[in-house]
């Protein structure tokens, strides 16, 4: 077990105070340059310079934001090298393990920048209709939907008069075009949107969701068709003209999105393969590497 160190000498953590006022100048000139790289903070035997802390003050800062903002730095600069100081003084006796973490750390992220930046300098983003085609029909079990989903429109109205939602309901079920000219004047001119939806898919559980239907209303809404459900005075009229059931694969334009990520993602690491073995046949080529036996 290891006994952390409970009590800390603060006296031993020493703060410069003087330039840090001062630093709302940054935003305002750039006089200062020649000032010096002054000593702004103590912790140990590590320093915080001035050269670091106009680092992380935003040029158009104003002297009160560049006061704050350095004040919040420094404070948060002390009290990481304090409970870094303490941390390092109570590291069981490893050896070498942590430097050899730390530098295994170093070169995954050198690696890492590198393949990052060639990346956004080479990677080919454009992917076309006939790509994405392909991988769908290829893969359309990766694919599988989770919920019943819909092409629908529908509206809702209060109207406590039974006759008039009697006639409403005989011509949105006939679907006359007159009769549903109709319908829509008599819509607008009550202020009622009919939510149309048969451009895109919509899942049954969120069409439930956006039409608050009736609790005691379970029955699917996936059947292609027109039903009216109503309560009290309130009606819903909804007409499916689409409709997939959760057993069938999802339609190319609902995961068209995914496929291109994937897409994109393939390309990122063949890239980045192809990147890795050119360089290492370039280094075998130039002599730069070579193996021996054990």
């Amino acid at each position: 077990m290891i006994e952390v160190q409970r009590s800390l000498k603060f006296d031993r953590v020493q703060i410069w105070t003087a330039g840090i006022f001062a630093v709302g100048c940054i935003a305002c000139t750039s006089a200062k340059e020649g000032a010096g790289d002054r000593v702004l903070a103590r912790a140990y035997d590590q320093v915080l310079r001035w050269s670091e802390l106009r680092q992380v003050i935003p040029l158009e800062s104003t002297p009160e934001d560049s006061t704050a903002l350095a004040e919040r730095f420094i404070d948060g600069w002390l009290r990481q090298q304090v409970v870094l100081h303490v941390s390092e003084l109570n590291q069981p006796p490893v050896g070498s393990d942590m430097e050899a973490q730390i530098e295994d750390y170093r070169r995954s992220l050198v690696i890492f920048n590198y393949e990052q930046a060639l990346v956004q300098q080479k990677l080919d983003t454009a992917v076309s209709a006939q790509e994405i085609a392909a991988y769908y029909d290829a893969n359309q079990a990766n694919f599988e939907l989770k919920d019943n989903i819909l092409r629908v429109r529908w509206f809702k109205v209060n109207e406590a008069e039974k006759r008039v939602l009697r006639k409403m309901e005989e011509r949105f079920l006939r679907g006359d075009l007159d009769e549903r000219r109709d319908v829509e004047i008599w819509l607008a001119q009550r202020g009622v949107s009919i939510i149309d939806r048969t451009e895109s898919w919509i899942s049954e559980m969120e069409l439930r969701t956006a039409m608050a239907l009736p609790a005691e209303e379970t029955g699917p809404l996936s059947k292609v068709g027109k039903r009216v459900v109503k309560e009290g005075t309130a009606a819903w009229f909804i007409e499916v003209v689409g409709s997939k059931d959760s057993t069938s694969p999802a339609p190319v334009e609902l995961v068209e999105q995914d496929i291109r990520s994937i897409l994109l993602n393939q390309r990122k690491l063949q890239l980045i393969a192809a990147m890795r073995e050119d360089v290492y046949k370039d280094a075998i080529d130039n002599e730069d590497v070579e193996r021996f036996d054990p």
